[in-house]
């Protein structure tokens, strides 16, 4: 979109530089979600963990041979190749451990809505990202427009996701403390 936006550069095959910082994003996201999942390890079944993963593994062998079947092999570099096939398998690293949490956190009113509405962001932006990259390597260009819907959607929804744990996770932990600070 910078390209676009700024310069006034169609979607181009080539590795861009902004790449580098989506990619920076999905490791802070990544050693976020890590976190809480090494706090929950208790309350995690093993059972979630490998159909999660299963499922997960399914989808990135589906985009690989997708992708491999195209032309767009023939006609681009390696690099290129590399971005192109890393956001969807970097947004089903990032549903792995979220929807994990999720199912952990079922059970849990507070917790289990943020996560319920973080998953449904991921998994939207995975399911934009797939159909992003599906129609920009056949070529389907005129398409993209309703991708950029979904973005816009994942977005929507993390925000709703962030304000539900700013108003009754963050905020009940300060009250707690300025309670204990007050006595």
């Amino acid at each position: 979109m910078y390209y676009y936006y700024a310069f006034g550069i169609e979607e181009q095959i080539l590795v861009s530089f902004p790449d580098g910082f989506w990619f920076a994003g999905y490791v802070f996201l990544a050693l976020h979600l890590f976190t809480i999942l090494r706090s929950l390890r208790n309350t995690i079944k093993s059972e979630v963990v490998i159909i999660v993963s299963v499922v997960t593994l399914l989808f990135v062998i589906y985009n690989v041979f997708t992708l491999a079947s195209s032309k767009f092999l023939v006609d681009v570099d390696f690099s290129a190749l590399l971005v192109t096939i890393a956001y969807p398998i970097l947004d089903l690293i990032l549903i792995i451990p979220s929807a994990i949490i999720l199912i952990s956190l079922w059970k849990d009113y507070q917790h289990s809505i943020p996560w319920f509405l973080s998953s449904l962001s991921l998994l939207i932006n995975a399911v934009a990202d797939d159909g992003y990259v599906h129609d920009f390597v056949r070529g389907n260009s005129q398409n993209l427009w309703f991708w950029e819907l979904f973005y816009v959607t994942d977005f929507i929804i993390m925000a709703g996701a962030l304000f539900w744990y700013n108003r009754f996770h963050i905020s009940d932990e300060l009250r707690k403390k300025k309670k204990i600070t007050i006595e």
